[in-house]
């Protein structure tokens, strides 16, 4: 379809139509109050049915105890969404829930930021994957088995007609249709769309009691309140502020980072080729898109175009040779436990990428153009859906991958058998679903079977590098790769690392700095905080919170005394840094450590954070931004002021 644009030599605006275009809309409208229903009533009637037996005897409740009962509430949950998932394959639901613009309904009620539809779609996700139905190779296949009458269970030609005003013409591109080579629902029922949106509302509930679970964690009370038919909580222990801080802190940086606590400067990556295995391209959900221009490929004039609509995911560069490059440390431990090069794990990741991005399906066409048109296609359908369907199992997946690394010069090339173990690694199965946990993020397949075939989710390629150590303790060298990272990322910056390593005094008692900066006459003692995210962790336990406290704590205490000792002694055997007009200390992480205060030690009379995440630290010694600016005011009013024990 094409939309009118103002005269001149722009190419015309093209609006995609997919096979779907037409229908789900339709049957949108056509099932609304039931799609809502499912949306917001069934996942409150599950609550009242219960949580809240379990909560109500409590009273006004905190600690293990209450976070316990939200722990068990999380797998009845997970009990009605699996209910769901089962009656169709991992392939088919990714299929049909990618093909929904990734945003949440307004019925909910309540969140519904970009963060939130990230949370909640990925662990619908996860859910499709750990309990979608792998002897089902059935429900999806080409355009061509199936008939006008039946295909999206009878609704395509239902809705075609009505769009197109007669069912002559609806015939007509149904016959089109037929002609190309897609792939699509052969065994869709109109109830299957209904069920994705109740599996919305049931993730969205699963959501909603995780995040209680993590405010219990960090100090708050929980009641059951009848009139909202949900449950409130208390500031009592942890100001209420202190939770948006965290959450607007992370909507505002960026990067990459392991549980492991590892972390890579990604705009220090430097230009590599994906070709030679070192950047592999992957796909990012778009939340809440907006409908706009967007480059789409041409087939017709053999160029890049202007699309325009609502895409659902952003296609970015990943450097994986940073990655292993940053883990390497990890490659023993991993092997040991899992039988597998780590190396090889990460060429199959790239062979994923490849082949999903470059490659698809296009590698048999006769001719340059059409493989050329089929790559560029391909990339113009991630935008929408994430995923590419290639037409080998992973037994040819695997000898496809090692022909290609030999054919671009690959600096190591595996066996055939190496790769096939490594390919499993990152692929579903019945084993690797039972160690899918929709609450830790992981563990994330990157391949999956699909009508005997593989599709390879290129959205699922970060999200299984970020748990790829679950299960695994930190190596020796974990943290000093993490300063390692810190302190090239400082210089890549043109910062003036001026002391690292060991300080020493005449006075004896020497101490280390992990990096100081010099800022004219200005010095920033930084102090590296590189602790791993037990699984836990994600679910906010309360002893689990506790002990990580601690631990920032103890860094926190060493980063001030640090800092005090170099302003008693600026100069000593080894360094001196008596022009130093003011000394300054942070605590840098790879991740935005919650700060259950908003004053000393956690925040500085400035209303900025003791403990930063990298990204914060680079900018603000680089642009000397501030962390949630805008908040500040806030913060200083707050800070110590007696908490007055109102229910939220």
């Amino acid at each position: 379809m094409n939309i009118r644009t103002k005269a001149g030599g722009e190419d015309p605006l093209v609006v995609t139509q997919f096979y779907y275009s037409q229908t789900f809309p339709y049957l949108m409208f056509k099932h609304h109050a039931e799609i809502r229903r499912r949306l917001v009533d069934v996942p409150r009637e599950l609550r009242q049915r219960e949580l809240a037996p379990q909560l109500i005897p409590l009273g006004e409740a905190a600690g293990d105890q209450v976070w316990l009962v939200f722990r068990a509430y999380l797998d009845k949950v997970e009990a009605e969404i699996a209910a769901l998932v089962r009656g169709h394959s991992p392939g088919f639901w990714f299929h049909l829930h990618r093909r929904l613009r990734p945003m949440l309904a307004e019925a909910h009620g309540f969140n519904n930021d970009d963060a939130t539809v990230m949370l909640v779609r990925g662990i619908a996700e996860l859910a499709y994957a750990k309990h979608g139905a792998l002897n089902k190779t059935d429900d999806l296949g080409p355009v061509r088995r199936t008939r006008l009458q039946t295909l999206l269970d009878g609704t395509w030609y239902e809705a075609m007609a009505e769009a197109y005003g007669g069912k002559l013409k609806a015939k007509k591109a149904y016959q089109a249709l037929r002609e190309t080579d897609q792939i699509v629902m052969t065994d869709f029922r109109r109830s299957d769309l209904i069920d994705v949106f109740a599996i919305e509302g049931l993730c969205y509930e699963y959501w909603r009691a995780s995040a209680a679970m993590r405010c219990i964690g960090k100090g708050s009370m929980i009641k059951w309140d009848p009139a909202l038919g949900s449950h409130r909580y208390k500031d009592s222990v942890v100001n209420p502020l202190t939770f948006e801080l965290h959450d607007a802190r992370n909507a505002e940086t960026f990067g990459f980072h392991t549980r492991l606590g590892t972390w890579l400067d990604e705009e220090n990556a430097g230009e590599t080729e994906a070709e030679g295995g070192d950047t592999i391209k992957f796909a990012q959900l778009k939340p809440n898109p907006k409908t706009e221009e967007y480059p789409a490929w041409n087939s017709v004039a053999g160029r890049i175009g202007r699309g325009y609509g609502a895409t659902n995911f952003e296609i970015g560069s990943f450097s994986l040779a940073q990655f292993r490059k940053e883990n390497a440390f990890m490659s023993e431990p991993f092997r040991l436990k899992y039988g597998i090069d780590f190396d090889a794990v990460l060429f199959a990741v790239w062979a994923a990428a490849f082949f999903g991005t470059y490659v698809g399906i296009t590698m048999h066409h006769s001719t340059w153009a059409q493989r050329r048109d089929r790559t560029m296609n391909n990339f113009t359908n991630l935008m929408f859906r994430g995923y590419t369907m290639v037409s080998f199992d992973l037994d040819e997946f695997a000898g496809e991958a090692v022909w290609f690394a030999k054919q671009l010069g690959h600096e190591k090339v595996f066996t055939v058998e190496e790769v096939r173990k490594a390919v499993e690694f990152i692929s579903l199965s019945e084993e690797a679903q039972k160690n899918i946990g929709l609450w830790s993020g992981g563990k994330r397949p990157i391949l999956l079977p699909s009508m005997g075939k593989v599709m390879i989710d290129l959205a699922a390629i970060l999200p299984a590098l970020h748990t790829i150590f679950v299960g695994l303790r930190k190596a020796a060298g974990g943290g000093e790769s993490f300063e390692n990272s810190v302190r090239s990322a400082i210089r890549a910056r043109g910062l003036d690392l001026c002391l690292e390593g060991d300080l020493k005094w005449t006075s004896g008692n020497p101490r280390e700095v992990d990096a100081a900066v010099r800022l004219n006459d200005r010095l920033i003692l930084i102090e590296c905080f590189s602790y791993e995210l037990p699984l836990d962790f994600e679910l906010g336990k309360p002893s689990v919170f506790e002990k990580r406290k601690k631990f920032i704590l103890e860094k926190v205490d060493q980063a001030r005394s640090l800092a005090d000792r170099v302003a008693k002694e600026p100069k000593g055997t080894n360094f001196d840094v008596s022009w130093a007009k003011s000394i300054e200390w942070r605590v840098v992480s790879p991740f935005v450590e919650f700060a259950w205060l908003m004053d000393e030690p956690l925040y500085d009379k400035a209303g900025m954070p003791r403990v930063l995440q990298v990204h914060e630290l680079l900018d603000h010694l680089t642009d000397g931004r501030v962390p949630t600016e805008g908040m500040i005011p806030m913060i200083k009013e707050l800070r110590g002021v007696e908490l007055q024990g109102k229910w939220y």
